[in-house]
C-alpha cells in the first residue's frame, strides 16, 4: 500500500495521543455514500493496521453490520469480547440508546485504565464510530458526561471518536474537538453559516462539485482550514 493512502486511514482511524488528530465528523444524506466510504477504508486500515491492543467498535441504530461481522447485542458482553476480537459491531437498543452508547464510550476507558501503556506498548487503544449520531446528539440539548469525556480526553487517553450523522451541525459542545471533516452532501443552506463559524468551512466553496459528482466527498482539515475534493470511493469486492 502506498504511504500516502496508509496516512490517509491512519488520518482517519488511529488515534495519536496528540492534538494532531482529534476525533472526526462524517456526514451526508442517506444514501451518499458514507456506509460504502466506512467499510472500504476500515477494510483497508485494519488490513495494515496489527497492533494487538488496538480496537474499532461500530455502533449501529439501524442495526447493519460492516464487514459481514457478527453483530453484538448484549453491550454488557463488549469488554469480553474485545479481549479476543479486534472490531466489533454493536446492535444497542432504541429502547436505550443513549445509555447504551454511554455505556460503550465508558467501557473503553475502562480498558484503558485497566491497560494502560507499559514499556514498549501504547496500552490499549480505541476508535468508536457511531452511526447515525444525530439521533442520540443535538445541538438542542447538552451531551451526556460520556460524550464530553470522549471529546474533551479520548485524546490523551488513546480513544477516538468518528461521529456519522446527517448533516454538518451537531452537537455544539463536541463540535471543538472535531479535527476532519468528511461531507458527501452539501448541508442545508440554514446550517452554511453555523459551519463556517464552528468549523471554518463554506459549503458553498464545494456545493456544486457535490452536486455533479454523486459518492464524491469532501475532507476539510478544521485546523489549516483546507478542503480537498475526492473522487468517489471504489467499494470492496
Amino acid at each position: 500500500m502506498e504511504d500516502a493512502t496508509k496516512k490517509v486511514l491512519n488520518d482517519l482511524y488511529l488515534p495519536d495521543g496528540t492534538g494532531g488528530r482529534l476525533n472526526t465528523l462524517l456526514w451526508g444524506q442517506a444514501g451518499s455514500g458514507k456506509t460504502t466510504y466506512l467499510e472500504t477504508t476500515l477494510y483497508h486500515f485494519l488490513k495494515t493496521n496489527k497492533d494487538p491492543e488496538f480496537r474499532v467498535v461500530y455502533i449501529s441504530p439501524k442495526h447493519e453490520t460492516l464487514l459481514g461481522q457478527e453483530p453484538l447485542y448484549n453491550i454488557e458482553k463488549l469488554e469480553k469480547y474485545l479481549m479476543k476480537n479486534r472490531f466489533a459491531v454493536i446492535f444497542p437498543s432504541m429502547e436505550s440508546l443513549d445509555a447504551d452508547v454511554d455505556y460503550i464510550i465508558d467501557t473503553l476507558f475502562e480498558l484503558r485504565q485497566a491497560n494502560p501503556p507499559y514499556k514498549k506498548s501504547k496500552g490499549f487503544t480505541a476508535t468508536v464510530i457511531m452511526d447515525d449520531a444525530q439521533i442520540f446528539l443535538s445541538s438542542r440539548k447538552a451531551a451526556s458526561p460520556a460524550q464530553k469525556r470522549l471529546a474533551l480526553t479520548g485524546r490523551s487517553k488513546m480513544i477516538r471518536g468518528i461521529y456519522v450523522s446527517h448533516n454538518i451541525v451537531f452537537a455544539k459542545e463536541l463540535e471543538g474537538q472535531v479535527s476532519t471533516l468528511i461531507g458527501f452532501t452539501t448541508p442545508v443552506p440554514s446550517y452554511w453559516k453555523a459551519s463556517i463559524e464552528r468549523y471554518g468551512y463554506d459549503p458553498e466553496d464545494f456545493a456544486n462539485d457535490l452536486a455533479s459528482k454523486p459518492f464524491s466527498y469532501v475532507w476539510f482539515d478544521t485546523k489549516t482550514r483546507n478542503g480537498e475534493l475526492n473522487e468517489p470511493i471504489e467499494p470492496v469486492v
